[in-house]
């Protein structure tokens, strides 16, 4: 099966639980499986092997946050620079998490264009929180 990850953050580049989470499974996945992350290229290059899964590189890397806040730029840039990437290629599997939630789309369309299987992982749920986070434009 091949099988593609979709986060803009990569580990052990940028360093969390989801990250953690996508590098564990694709390094057991690899084992059996054709498996590739595609991130923002904090390695530097485009694509290269790592731990017997590919890293794809999207795009060069966007600051994730500005202050203390995910920056919706670097999450649009990685969408919009995703489409292209990823459309090229044909999938069995995509598992894009669901945040920050712009790679959906491209994930989605991937999905209808090439039937793909789309799996959306939530790793949080905030709720109310995002008024508090974001204000009006976390409506």
């Amino acid at each position: 099966m091949k099988i593609a990850f979709i986060y803009d953050a990569v580990y052990p580049w940028v360093k969390g639980g989801v990250e953690k989470r996508i590098y564990e499974l694709s390094k057991r996945l690899a084992k059996k499986h054709e498996v590739h992350v595609f991130g923002f290229g904090w390695w530097g290059k485009e694509d290269m092997s790592f731990d017997g899964f590919k890293l794809r590189a999207v795009c060069k890397p966007a600051r994730l946050y500005r202050g203390r806040r995910r920056s919706i730029f670097s999450a649009l840039k990685f969408s919009l620079k995703l489409f292209p990437k990823l459309l090229r290629e044909e999938f069995d599997v995509l598992d894009c998490q669901a945040f920050p939630y712009f790679s959906f789309f491209p994930s989605k369309f991937h999905e209808l264009l090439r039937r793909s299987k789309l799996f959306v992982t939530w790793h949080e749920f905030w709720g109310d929180y995002w008024f508090e986070y974001l204000g009006f434009a976390g409506i």
